[in-house]
């Protein structure tokens, strides 16, 4: 009975971390196309970038 709930927690964990990644990868493009934006001379938009996930 221990190992299947170990087995569980781990695939939580490793859920967690995809999800978490995803995330990143979200913000991080977001990141990148402002830069861009701001580098062409154009307008950035002023709202922060909705869930951060380095905070």
């Amino acid at each position: 009975m221990t190992a299947v709930i170990i087995d569980l927690a781990q695939k939580r964990r490793e859920r967690e971390e995809r999800e978490r990644q995803i995330r990143i990868d979200a913000f991080d493009r977001e990141l990148r196309r402002r830069l861009a934006l701001y580098l062409e001379g154009e307008e950035i938009p002023v709202e922060p970038i909705r869930d951060n996930p380095y905070i």
